[in-house]
């Protein structure tokens, strides 16, 4: 970002997380280091070697459903709920209403997990609908899936890849330039460096950027273990940064932030986005090199590798470090878009929440927060995620508050 260009503000944010409904939810969780991640729970299957997730809450996902109108359900798969839920949170809390009396143009820029494959529910459901006695009803399957094409392609997608953009925009009647981007740290970066560029040429006024995104299928873990991005020595943590890591656990969850100009917005303090990085190789990524404050990074809970982020990381020189994955696993659809609100909750609240778990860190040059959660002078922040095809980003935070006049300069 050009220091020429209008200062980018987060003006609100929203979320619905294994932590429950909401950021005050999710930063009392980040208080107390209290992970959600529990026990695997699935309808249609069952795994010896994957058994944790970071699960959203079944009371937590009615509450969602309430605030979508029915005849949009259809359309929605479970995270695309908990993004419209994420985004009338994050409107509330910037004092937005797209059908108020206030004009202003609006942004939407969406970033969805989980519909790469066909659903395996979708194909036990059938089956068990078909069933008669010990066996299958071959003709009510041929019928269904023949003539009534019950398995149309079409259909068993977890969700198209612009769902969650349709059902937000419907559900908050919004008329707004918008755009649909993949999942992952990739997909989060190009959607808020659009929302960025849409604000400092002054297209829009404010911009809505959400992810949502869910692994709870069996297809979407087997991928993820391939890769060895979750691990499949049945561990009940995740435990990132540690030596006694054994892997990482997916989670599901939906982030939604509103980006304002800081210029338009009244006085007081404001936790602003001050630079965006991206690169293929995180060795080579852009990190800053001094005054960080607090560093909310992604890890691997694989040893060998924390060690070799860790070496990198600490180039930032960072005066405390924490991550927000013990807590929620990892996400496909909002990884960067749940640490930035971490992180601007920190900043706000002048507190370093601890890093869940972390009991033999396998760093000794990062300043990893362990223990409770602790004060601290926190005006500066940074944000690091990588995606498990190597791809990293880094973005840039400055907390600006009346408190502190001299950390305005």
């Amino acid at each position: 970002m050009s220091t020429s260009n209008p200062a980018i503000a987060i003006s609100g944010a929203g979320c619905v997380l294994p932590s429950g409904s909401g950021v005050e939810a999710f930063w009392q969780a980040a208080r107390e280091a209290r992970s959600g991640i529990v026990a695997l729970r699935a309808r249609h299957f069952h795994s010896r070697r994957i058994s944790a997730f970071g699960h959203v809450e079944d009371d937590v996902h009615q509450r969602c459903r309430q605030q979508v109108a029915a005849n949009l359900q259809r359309y929605c798969a479970p995270a695309v709920i908990w993004g419209v839920s994420a985004v009338h949170q994050a409107l509330h809390e910037a004092g937005l209403d797209p059908q108020g009396g206030e004009r202003l143009r609006y942004g939407l820029y969406c970033c969805q997990g989980g519909y790469t494959h066909p659903s395996l529910d979708a194909y036990a459901e059938l089956l068990q609908e078909c069933r008669e006695g010990q066996g299958l009803d071959m003709r009510k399957l041929a019928r269904r899936v023949l003539q009534e094409r019950a398995l149309d392609p079409f259909l068993v997608l977890k969700s198209l890849s612009n769902g969650l953009l349709g059902v937000v925009s419907l559900a908050c009647k919004l008329e707004a330039e918008c755009n649909a981007y993949m999942q992952g740290v990739a997909g989060n970066q190009a959607a808020l460096r659009e929302a960025c560029s849409a604000l400092q040429n002054y297209r829009i006024d404010a911009a809505i950027v959400v992810g949502a995104g869910s692994e709870l299928d069996a297809l979407g873990l087997a991928a993820l273990a391939r890769a060895g991005v979750i691990g499949t020595q049945g561990a009940t943590a995740f435990r990132p940064f540690d030596e006694e890591g054994q892997g990482g656990i997916a989670g599901e969850g939906a982030a939604a932030l509103i980006l304002r100009r800081r210029e338009d917005l009244p006085e007081g303090p404001h936790t602003c986005l001050t630079g965006l990085a991206a690169h293929a190789d995180i060795a080579e990524l852009e990190l800053p090199t001094q005054g960080v404050d607090l560093l909310v990074c992604s890890g691997t809970a694989t040893p060998h590798e924390d060690r070799r982020l860790g070496d990198i990381l600490a180039r930032s020189g960072a005066r405390h470090v924490t991550s927000s994955q013990p807590l929620t696993g990892i996400l496909s659809g909002a990884p960067s878009l749940v640490d930035l609100i971490l992180a601007r909750s920190a900043l706000r609240a002048q507190q370093v929440p601890a890093l869940a778990g972390l009991r033999r860190p396998v760093s000794t040059e990062l300043p990893f927060a362990i223990g409770n959660c602790q004060p601290a002078r926190l005006q500066r922040g940074a944000v690091v995620n990588r995606d498990d095809n190597g791809f990293s980003a880094c973005y840039r935070l400055h907390h600006y508050d009346t408190r502190y006049p001299a950390a305005h300069a």
